[in-house]
């Protein structure tokens, strides 16, 4: 009997560990099982419970954005083995990083429904791979109305958690296969068809990137431009300051690097933080950055390998809100290379980043994510946060 009742207290004090309420959001859709960003990656995923899903922009050669992870697509899709595309393969420097490939931004739509969607990670995911050539890559549009059918066949609202891929390469930088410059300002463009979607549609929406001048606008004057209600999150690189530009163009804000007319507003209000010497990532994390991240981001979403190193949080929830700020660490993988060390399974390690108090998680696999927060943290009384 007093056993029992030891396990029953011990169960509802696991229960009660979790501070929030955590989101779950499908990283590319349920993109553990199925091809990233495809339709039955979504849809599984919602069908799993996430609580948003995640669609990564890139535009079109005729300005349409698509979904997908990066703007050469010949790892996640079957466009290299096509034979009228065979002389579209080409060279180009995104984000300071020579990259050799067939490009988004030389395909108009049209063009891009022949292509067929393959499992980016053949080797660890055959389960996935064996959905190969079965998909075909889907527009922002078509993402929108897969969670507006989704909700009129199962009553349930699911958010869109947006990124918006390499801003200053489609705006400033990039060019065309012909040499043209491609001109595209894909954060502006976002926001015009939320704001048409939104007339209709009262999904929650966040949006995410790795730069920080289009979130700035973004906060500044383009929602309110566009009468867009979305929650905007900073996205957080190499935080260790050991691989700055030109070794790594994971550790500095792009736009910050190479210093487009875009950003140029930006550094002159804050000169004194952004102009140091040797700005990387890491320096949003000190108490001088978080403070910039609150005058116009709602949220961070730091790289979970650095983030809790050594199993605790470099900066921890609690104290992130004390600065009006979510947590939502990505990605989280069930694959064992992927597991922090000593952690068996994902599992062990989302309860333990639940228990931390995350207020949302990128994740490959829903379901597992949905089941363990279940396990972890669900208690009647516990407040839920609001993904509005």
């Amino acid at each position: 009997m007093r056993f029992s009742l030891f396990l029953l207290l011990l169960s509802l004090s696991s229960q009660a560990a979790c501070p929030a309420w955590p989101l779950i959001i499908a990283h590319r859709g349920a993109s553990g099982d199925y091809p990233e960003h495809s339709e039955i990656a979504y849809w599984q995923a919602m069908l799993q419970g996430a609580d948003f899903i995640e669609a990564d922009l890139v535009p079109t050669k005729d300005g349409v954005l698509i979904s997908r992870h990066e703007n050469e697509l010949s790892q996640s899709t079957n466009i290299a083995e096509l034979p009228q595309f065979a002389n579209r393969k080409t060279s180009k420097k995104v984000d300071g990083v020579m990259v050799e490939g067939w490009f988004s931004e030389d395909f108009t739509l049209a063009e891009l429904r022949n292509v067929k969607l393959r499992e980016s990670k053949p080797l660890i995911r055959p389960a996935s791979r064996r959905h190969n050539d079965q998909y075909g890559i889907l527009t922002l549009a078509e993402v929108m109305q897969l969670v507006q059918r989704f909700e009129q066949q199962h009553g349930r609202k699911v958010g869109l958690y947006l990124e918006t891929k390499h801003p200053t390469y489609f705006l400033a930088e990039g060019r065309l296969q012909d040499g043209h410059q491609i001109n595209r300002n894909i954060s502006e463009q976002l926001l015009q068809q939320l704001s048409v979607w939104q007339q209709t549609q009262h999904n929650p929406v966040y949006i995410q990137s790795f730069e920080l001048s289009n979130l700035w606008w973004m906060r500044q004057e383009g929602l309110k431009k566009y009468q867009v209600k979305a929650k905007l999150v900073q996205l957080i690189g190499d935080i260790s300051g050991t691989a700055l530009y030109p070794k790594s163009n994971f550790a500095e804000p792009w736009d910050l690097v190479s210093r487009p007319a875009s950003m140029q507003a930006l550094l002159h209000q804050q000169q004194n933080f952004l102009g140091q010497a040797g700005f990387h990532y890491g320096a949003l994390i000190t108490p001088a950055g978080l403070t910039f991240l609150s005058q116009y981001a709602d949220g961070i979403g730091p790289w979970k390998e650095q983030w809790f190193s050594q199993n605790l949080a470099l900066v921890t929830a609690q104290q992130l809100k004390s600065y009006g700020l979510q947590l939502h660490p990505y990605t989280f993988r069930a694959e064992p290379e992927f597991l922090p060390e000593g952690v068996a399974t994902l599992k062990d390690e989302l309860q333990q980043r639940y228990q931390q108090g995350v207020d949302g998680v990128f994740t490959d696999f829903t379901d597992i994510a949905v089941k363990t927060r279940s396990e972890t943290c669900t208690v009647k009384s516990m407040p839920k946060q609001d993904p509005d």
